[in-house]
């Protein structure tokens, strides 16, 4: 049949509709929500740290002894650690609720209850703008935590959002320090070399409540997560455009932590990363870009009837200015079903590993509603 006239302005009408669609940058698509025709999204609370003073309606919360070590089999004296042999060391925590209505708690751990709070919790002006503040997070040792978590389980829907940066927590560069002292192990728990990673969250979801622990803990309880581990043995691969590159330099991970893949005791099931646009194979460990050093970033995580959508935005090393969006199906998440709680996390989670500070800005927590 001859091709028309007709037929042709058609065909290239269409072509070039698809083009403009597909030409939007990530950054000039939103993050899908639930049912996003039908409803928006409700904010139900936000902390900007600009009244520092009024945060803790009691005060900062004071050291008392470790009474979580025996939560589950992989908290530090659990059933795991116990066929082991594996003893926790004496520990102090201090926890309180901060923010309007107390809806956010701090949860800190040390191995000394002469360790000043605000040392490693502390209100500072930006860097980037002395009118403005910020919370800064801080683990002088490597054997310090403290993590950010809302104080009840996240609702079914929910979308938290928050701005990270001027990360310290080592380089990643073979051979040197990598943000540690020198000589740092991972035991108890362990028995290796702990200055080989460094690194923070910058957003992740549990199914437990969170609280500083071992780093295997966390591996056990992790479900969705955007985080940094600074590995001086490069065993990240990240894209940087056109090529995977391994690279332990100020990686960022975008992952969800596979349902179906084998659960190892030391190092949980396996990652299922999100890059290079798309969702990597089952236990292939890849970054989707690197941070830069004294920048700010913006992190999201939206969770909605069928997915985990993870947001970054900013100014990366190889991919420039942009933001990158990985939607995780939430059928492949571990723990991710029904009567599971969700809670966010930030900071540094983990008391035998990771030294030193991160700054957090602007935390706000949403809930899908109907119309």
């Amino acid at each position: 049949m001859p091709f028309s006239v007709a037929r042709w302005f058609i065909c290239a009408l269409t072509f070039l509709l698809a083009c403009a669609v597909n030409s939007q940058s990530p950054a000039s698509q939103p993050a899908p929500a639930p049912g996003e025709n039908h409803g928006s999204w409700k904010v139900l609370y936000e902390e900007n740290f600009e009244n520092p003073t009024a945060l803790f309606k009691s005060g900062p919360p004071s050291w008392a002894p470790d009474a979580f070590q025996n939560m589950d089999a992989f908290s530090d004296g659990g059933a795991h650690f116990q066929q082991l042999g594996v003893k926790p060391p004496k520990a102090f925590r201090a926890e309180g609720a901060f923010g309007k209505d107390g809806w956010l708690t701090i949860a800190a751990y040390s191995r000394s209850n002469l360790t000043n709070f605000s040392d490693l919790f502390q209100v500072v002006p930006d860097p980037a703008d002395p009118t403005n503040h910020v919370l800064k997070l801080s683990s002088p040792r490597h054997t310090d935590g403290i993590v950010v978590r809302p104080t009840d389980p996240l609702p079914a829907k929910y979308r938290v959002c928050l701005k990270v940066g001027y990360a310290s927590f080592g380089d990643g560069k073979p051979g040197g320090r990598n943000g540690y002292l020198g000589n740092e192990s991972d035991e108890p728990w362990l028995n290796g070399d702990a200055t080989l990673e460094n690194g923070f969250y910058w957003l992740t979801i549990l199914d437990a409540t969170p609280r500083p622990h071992n780093n295997i803990w966390i591996h056990h309880h992790r479900k969705v997560v955007i985080d940094s581990d600074n590995n001086t043995e490069s065993w990240t691969n990240i894209w940087e455009g056109k090529h995977w590159v391994a690279d332990g330099q100020h990686p960022i991970m975008m992952f969800g932590v596979d349902k179906d893949g084998d659960d190892d005791d030391a190092t949980g099931r396996p990652f299922l990363s999100w890059s290079n646009g798309a969702l990597q194979p089952s236990g292939q460990i890849r970054a989707v870009d690197a941070y830069k050093d004294n920048t700010w970033y913006s992190a999201c995580i939206a969770r909605n009837e069928d997915a985990f959508v993870l947001t970054v935005s900013g100014d990366f090393k190889w991919g420039g200015q942009q933001t990158y969006v990985g939607t995780i199906p939430a059928r492949l998440v571990y723990q991710a079903g029904a009567g599971i709680p969700d809670f966010f996390m930030f900071g540094d989670p983990h008391n035998n590993y990771y030294r030193g500070s991160v700054i957090y800005d602007d935390i706000k927590l949403e809930t899908w509603q109907d119309q």
